[in-house]
């Protein structure tokens, strides 16, 4: 009974966050954290032209993170924050570390961000838009990758062995964010649920016309698989593109059994929820699409890691990208 309540108590807190705000207290117990981590490398390549020998740490108090990087062979200089998540800031690695590793993931708001540490909204607000745009990034590459949607059969108590095969779910829906000037303004969001394997992808789109629908559906989804869909006109094209369509028809519901479009819907009440959308999501200036995009990747993500540590998760994400450029 001990050893099984001992594991019990173990797995309650297996998910815990680490505790950023602590570990930062100091800068150096901060600097060592994030190498831990392999947020920041101890040594590397030299940077200089013909030179291939290591660079490793060596303290310079002269720097603001306390370290840089030397070559033993020439003696470059590099910054230790070069090529990583840290790098183009002036704030120190105590307060990035924190943005992102705690008021980030936790998604507390830019305004108590920037009031606990001291700094303006507009600075923190281009942190959180950075990080969100790594995540983005991981999502696109890494989760969705070049494998198609529909490839394995759906499955569960209630599918029968005769049902046992790909299915998506293909709908669209409205998403709302502020504009430069603070406007309210609604995108169309084209989602894919994978049925077989839980997964979806969502996509800004600026119409629901099926020129438009059509391209993302088949560089998204396998060939052949059977595809459910509401009653929009676009969709009727599905079937000439090699398809197996069938409809709900969401005047009469969203379907009964393994005839529904319940799966997509269920997604876009999570990622709303998830990307901040009764937030307001920004999409501000000539990239304000991209932005829309960034959001709903980092739903998509947080759907993701939900029975994850979103610490250790992020960690993750973050060495992918940087590690890969």
């Amino acid at each position: 009974m001990a050893s099984r309540r001992r594991d019990q108590v173990q797995k309650n807190f297996a998910y815990d966050p680490i505790n950023i705000l602590e570990i930062t207290r100091s800068h150096e117990a901060t600097v060592h954290m994030i190498a831990d981590l392999g947020l920041l490398s101890r040594n590397k390549t030299c940077t200089s032209e013909n030179c291939h020998g290591i660079m490793r740490w060596v303290r310079d108090r002269s720097r603001p993170d306390g370290y840089t990087f030397q070559c033993r062979e020439c003696d470059a200089k590099s910054s230790i924050r070069r090529h990583t998540l840290f790098e183009g800031s002036r704030l120190s690695l105590i307060e990035m570390t924190r943005i992102f590793f705690h008021y980030f993931v936790r998604r507390i708001p830019i305004k108590t961000c920037a009031r606990d540490l001291h700094l303006t909204k507009k600075t923190v607000r281009k942190l959180y838009s950075k990080i969100r745009r790594v995540i983005s990034q991981y999502v696109t590459e890494d989760m969705q990758g070049d494998t198609p949607l529909g490839e394995q059969p759906q499955h569960g108590d209630n599918v029968p062995e005769e049902h046992a095969y790909p299915v998506v779910e293909v709908d669209e829906s409205l998403f709302t964010h502020r504009t430069e000037n603070g406007v309210r303004e609604q995108v169309w969001v084209l989602g894919i649920f994978d049925r077989g394997t839980g997964n979806c992808r969502m996509f800004v789109v600026p119409d629901r016309a099926s020129e438009t629908l059509m391209p993302i559906i088949q560089e998204n989804v396998a060939e052949e698989c059977v595809i459910y869909t509401d009653g929009w006109a676009a969709y009727q094209r599905l079937a000439d593109l090699g398809y197996i369509h069938r409809v709900v028809v969401h005047a009469h519901g969203f379907g009964r059994g393994l005839d529904t479009t319940n799966g997509i819907e269920s997604c876009w009440s999570q990622v709303k929820r998830l990307s901040d959308y009764y937030r307001g999501i920004q999409g501000r200036g000539p990239n304000a699409t991209a932005q829309i995009q960034d959001h709903i990747n980092h739903g998509i993500w947080l759907r993701h890691i939900a029975q994850r540590n979103p610490v250790k998760s992020l960690v993750e994400v973050v060495n992918s990208i940087f590690v890969r450029q």
